[in-house]
């Protein structure tokens, strides 16, 4: 007579895991009718870590239910970053199905009052060491903010908001367009970041959705020329832009970590023509000053599932420093309203903010106004043809609307 081998069971369907505000986990899984009999094991590792042994581990055993929450372990420092693993089996006459695994992580968290304080002690520092210094040889620092639809570019400006107030309670100061509806920044819009008794401003822009000629065009002439409140991306017409107003001082591209691991190859030609565009404003006399904000950091970290998040997430910062050609790139978590501050996301962010008006100090955006100048200076005939251009331009367009 035959001898029948027992079979394991068919490894469960649709695990999900959520991660809740107080570092909770709340599992969900798919199964006929909810019952049966399931193993679930939770492994949390050390987010700087080697994530070859876990720190903790939880083991479970469920019965008749496709659902499990589970409380922060209680030996694991709440506010510390941590990889979690979860991984589900059915159960059936002592075999186990093959697992079905899922993973979440999430960075360093700090309560209120250590955000206020920490948040208080850098912009002191930034105050005291960069902008202090930057305001006395060059004038209010005026940075630029910009990025293709949906990085997170006016979300960002309101995070440097809410860091220079040291309250991450604070509404938004810039509209935000949800991922997938159409951009809510149509025109140039500024934003001045008190720093106790001195200030810097940005300058939220209209996205870029492309590189094409087109644009990079008129990403040239927001480098070259002052620009003012209210102009919208399609005024941005080279010989259409007073050359005698001032340049910003430096800008931010912003990048969004997802849209890079989703669209990548995309996303390097775009980043390759704006770094060019920068490296060659003011038709190409003037290397102008930028720097990269990798924003959504925290939703990358959540569904990476990549075995150790920290190697994949330093993988796409060296891919986006390659594509930026530069080496100031920062992975930044854009706050919104309540959320909790992290010591390494505040760091980040002024670490990209110091760095840049390191580099904006060294150069000068203003060079080719400064030359346009010289040379009206040094030509009468040039300086009156100017002022006879100049009086005819502002006749027309009083006879416009009148």
């Amino acid at each position: 007579m035959a001898v029948m081998t027992a079979k394991a069971p068919a490894k469960p369907e649709g695990l999900e895991v959520k991660v809740r505000a107080d570092k909770s986990l709340e599992i969900r899984w798919q199964a006929d009718g909810g019952n049966g009999h399931f193993h679930v094991e939770i492994r949390y590792f050390d987010f700087e870590g080697p994530g070859i042994e876990a720190d903790h581990l939880i083991e479970l055993e469920v019965v008749n239910k496709c659902a499990v929450k589970r409380v922060h372990p209680k030996e694991l420092p709440l506010n510390k970053a941590w990889v979690v693993k979860v991984a589900l089996r059915a159960a059936e006459n002592d075999l186990l199905s093959d697992a079905v695994e899922k993973q979440v992580a999430w960075d360093d968290e700090l309560s209120e009052e250590e955000s206020k304080k920490d948040l208080a002690e850098r912009v002191s520092h930034f105050q005291k060491n960069d902008l202090e210094p930057f305001a006395q040889a060059k004038g209010i620092p005026k940075i630029l903010v910009v990025a293709a639809q949906h990085h997170g570019k006016s979300s960002h400006v309101n995070h440097l908001f809410r860091c220079f107030k040291c309250d991450l309670n604070l509404n938004d100061q810039m509209d935000v367009a949800p991922a997938g509806k159409e951009e809510k920044t149509m025109s140039m819009k500024s934003l001045e970041l008190p720093v106790d008794s001195s200030h810097m401003v940005l300058v939220d822009t209209p996205a870029f959705p492309s590189m094409n000629d087109e644009m990079k065009e008129k990403l040239k002439v927001l480098l070259s020329t002052g620009v003012e409140d209210g102009v919208r991306r399609q005024d941005l017409v080279p010989g259409q832009q007073s050359s005698l107003k001032k340049p910003p001082h430096g800008a931010i591209i912003v990048v969004s970590l997802c849209h890079w691991r989703d669209q990548q190859e995309e996303m390097q030609v775009y980043l390759q023509k704006m770094a060019e565009a920068f490296k060659n404003a003011s038709s190409g006399q003037v290397a102008f000053p930028y720097v990269v904000a990798v924003t959504f950091r925290d939703e990358f970290l959540k569904d990476c599932q990549k075995e150790i998040p920290r190697e994949e997430l330093e993988h796409a910062v060296a891919g986006i420093k390659n594509a930026a050609l530069t080496d100031h790139v920062y992975s930044i978590t854009n706050y919104k309203p309540g959320a909790l501050g992290s010591a390494r996301n505040n760091k980040e962010t002024f670490d990209l903010l110091s760095q840049l008006l390191t580099k904006a100090s060294r150069e000068d955006t203003a060079s080719s106004i400064q030359e346009f100048l010289a040379f009206v200076k040094s030509s009468p005939t040039c300086y009156v043809g100017i002022i006879f251009c100049l009086f005819l331009t502002a006749l027309c367009r009083f006879m416009k609307f009148t």
